[in-house]
């Protein structure tokens, strides 16, 4: 997988308390750090890292996308893609409107 970190940024006040630990080996990483920064809004960082040998993007893709679900509906979230080959890293915000999840892609 040429997949190396990926970053999943999302609103403090939307995570739930006692929020399991994501599933590492499903997300096909072995290093996880969750950390909370303080700017002008308080914003949690799950912080996938040191992709395990055979995992795929796709397997990442359909893995977050289940994680997303632990968390409180509608809540927007980006998410960050870094990668070892030429493949731009990616940077995809999604928010809510109307219950539609809309998706920007901002590189």
């Amino acid at each position: 997988m040429n997949l190396t970190q990926a970053v999943l940024t999302v609103p403090s006040h939307m995570v739930p308390g006692g929020m399991p630990q994501p599933n590492l080996k499903q997300l096909g990483f072995s290093g996880y750090k969750r950390s909370i920064d303080v700017d002008t809004t308080t914003l949690t960082r799950f912080e996938f890292s040191r992709p395990t040998k055979h995992a795929t993007e796709a397997q990442f893709d359909e893995a977050i996308e289940q994680f997303i679900w632990l968390f409180a509906k509608g809540t927007p979230y980006v998410i960050d893609k870094s990668f070892a080959d030429n493949t731009p890293d990616s940077h995809h915000r999604y928010y809510y409107t109307n219950n539609q999840r809309v998706c920007e892609s901002i590189s």
